[in-house]
């Protein structure tokens, strides 16, 4: 039989406090600004240098601006939240430490699994993304010839005849190394490539608006949007063509001939005229959406059509037979208008997009290309950028004067990152049209295109230390998410719903978790070198979501639950800002695909399987829990009492 009050057992606030002064604790070496730089690490990578160029193309186009705004509301009201309570339980954990205390201990569970998605997932994201700008600095340095081929830089599921990613694995090896020797080595070569990625930044912004062309912001037509299918049509003209050589070979005992270089010619012209063709039907579409909206004039729209239909004009005359398109266009418009409806995620799975579409058409403008359902999406997708804030609670434990610094190096870490990511992402949709942005590589892409396009040197040169400062960002990314991770284990070990030995285990002489760190890092390795990414990261955004939820509820719970208990920092308006935090925060994940959502509960159900399997037989407050009972004379009903 189940022992229910076990799993809403909640672990004593001043018990975390008294955990304090056990011998077995992590050193405490950070300060104040070696705190704000663990959070500015982890902030500055992916959101600036991986997210902010394929939501800008694919999800919200110069309104990305407004997303990261959105994005940083909700971790503004959830930083509040987190500085509350790291302040009051110091100790490693984060919001898994927070639930134990406020909900009990299924909820810990819970959120210390979904941690892992936050974490260790995120850190494999990274990893991933870390050989583009790789090959991005060896592109500008030394020639295309010189980059690392595809297949060893893709993962075998979304590239046909990838074997992994090896730079991938490659720097993780390292990351894992560096954080086995030591808290006070990590933190001082994080605090080493966050300065030299800051100053890069700062170097991009400083450069980068004396190239903006305001015109890129408010004066693309919003025809010109594109979907992920439309943004493939070269890979799917020569697709077909290759499979019709395949077919054309079955029998012979030959393989397939490769495409010629007159073939690979013209599928850029086919290319060209189904891009074309594709234009000219969206606008006509938006000649009737827009005006039915009162978003555009008749004027407008038939100016709209006219270009289009020029620019068709221009691209039918390169094609041989145009019908012989009409098969793929159709393919692609049935794809274009199932990514539409996927922008509203899984609020459009509960409401049928066609009634949304309105809203999405009210909003829609040249600056907002992609409606509401854009901006909203794409505050949802760069939120994986706001993950580095809330890192910092996860090292409470190893802080210098953890209920001043905390707080300090959260909001300070949050508020400078906001700032330089708006601006950022003002730079990149100002220097080249939002459709034409490198989703892979933006930053360093955009000045190449720049260098390329001026024949300026200095140009050349800044693509070259922008994609070098990419992967010092990229690294330090890793190490701080990867750190937080080794952490988070820490603190379940402790309570022993994860096993001590392997994942509480502290070294003698580094004072780190290193068995948990290593075998993190082996894992991390294989997601990294396997898995797709793109899933990937749409699974850590909602489990950090979820997370941050989770922590607005619970310091608004122990408000009433503890008023009394000493708070050296106090979230202000906690009626208001918590509130806000989870509205916010849900509104987010409510954007989110359907299968995302599908995932994080086939996810969170694999946990529960780990939970009942050994955390709920071997929990500490499981343990208690049996021995009140015998105490009072109760029997157990659920086996023998735990020696």
């Amino acid at each position: 039989m189940m022992r229910w009050g076990q799993l809403f057992k909640r672990k004593d606030l001043q018990h975390l406090v008294d955990e304090l002064a056990n011998e077995n604790r992590l050193r405490r070496v950070l300060g104040p600004f070696s705190l704000t730089a663990l959070g500015v690490g982890c902030i500055i990578g992916a959101g600036i240098f991986v997210m902010t160029g394929r939501a800008a193309a694919e999800d919200a186009g110069p309104a990305i601006t407004i997303s990261y705004t959105v994005a940083a509301l909700g971790c503004v009201f959830a930083a509040l939240c987190y500085a509350e309570f790291a302040a009051m339980a110091p100790v490693a954990g984060s919001a898994y430490t927070y639930a134990y205390a406020t909900l009990g201990e299924i909820f810990a569970w819970v959120i210390g699994w979904d941690l892992i998605l936050e974490y260790a997932m995120a850190c494999a994201c990274v990893a991933a993304a870390w050989a583009n700008y790789l090959n991005e600095v060896l592109r500008t340095t030394l020639g295309e010839a010189w980059m690392i081929p595809e297949r060893f830089c893709s993962d075998p599921f979304t590239t046909p005849g990838a074997w992994f990613n090896v730079p991938a694995v490659a720097i993780m090896l390292v990351v894992t190394i560096i954080l086995i020797v030591g808290i006070r080595e990590s933190a001082a070569t994080n605090a080493a490539l966050t300065l030299l990625k800051l100053f890069v930044v700062l170097f991009v912004i400083g450069l980068g608006l004396t190239m903006i062309n305001k015109d890129n912001w408010t004066e693309v037509p919003y025809g010109k949007r594109l979907t992920t299918a439309e943004l493939k049509v070269n890979a799917v003209i020569a697709d077909k063509l290759k499979a019709e050589k395949e077919k054309a070979a079955e029998g012979t005992g030959k393989p397939a001939a490769k495409l010629t270089k007159a073939e690979l010619e013209q599928v850029k012209v086919d290319a060209e005229y189904v891009r074309a063709k594709l234009a000219y039907d969206k606008a006509e579409q938006m000649k009737v959406d827009m005006v039915k909206a009162g978003t555009l004039t008749d004027e407008q729209a038939d100016a709209e059509i006219a270009a289009a239909k020029e620019t068709l004009d221009a691209a039918t005359a390169k094609v041989q037979d145009p019908s012989q398109f009409d098969a793929t266009i159709a393919e692609i418009n049935k794809a274009a208008l199932e990514a539409t409806a996927e922008k509203w995620g899984l609020l459009g799975a509960i409401i049928s997009p066609e009634r949304l579409k309105p809203l999405d058409d009210a909003f829609r403008t040249n600056y907002t290309p992609y409606g509401i359902s854009g901006i909203m999406l794409g505050a949802a997708i760069v939120f994986f950028a706001f993950i580095g804030f809330d890192s910092i609670s996860t090292h409470s434990e190893e802080a210098i004067n953890p209920q001043r610094d905390i707080p300090i190096a959260i909001l300070a870490s949050l508020v400078i990152c906001t700032i330089l990511y708006v601006l950022v992402a003002a730079v990149i949709t100002g220097m080249e049209p939002y459709f034409e942005i490198d989703t892979k590589a933006a930053i360093a892409a955009a000045f190449r295109k720049q260098a390329e396009l001026t024949g300026s040197k200095v140009l050349g040169y800044s693509s070259i230390l922008i994609a070098a400062g990419a992967l010092a960002g990229l690294t330090s990314v890793m190490l701080v998410t990867f750190l937080s991770q080794a952490r988070i284990f820490l603190a379940m070990a402790r309570d022993l719903l994860l096993p001590p030995a392997i994942f509480g285990a502290i070294h003698p002489r580094f004072k780190t978790p290193h068995i948990s760190t290593a075998l993190t890092g082996l894992v991390i390795c294989v997601a990294a070198a396997f898995t797709p990414i793109s899933d990937l990261e749409k699974m850590v955004n909602i489990g950090t979501l979820f997370a941050f939820v989770i922590v607005c509820v619970t310091v608004l719970i122990l408000r009433f639950q503890n008023p009394d208990m000493p708070r050296p920092f106090r979230c202000p308006v906690i009626y208001i800002v918590a509130p806000a935090g989870i509205l916010v925060n849900v509104s987010m994940m409510m954007f989110l695909p359907l299968s995302t959502w599908i995932r994080l509960v086939a996810w969170m159900a694999i946990g529960m399987v780990f939970y009942f399997a050994y955390g709920y037989r071997h929990s500490i407050l499981g343990k208690e829990l049996v021995h009140e009972l015998a105490k009072e004379g109760v029997s157990p009903t659920d086996g023998p009492l735990p020696s």
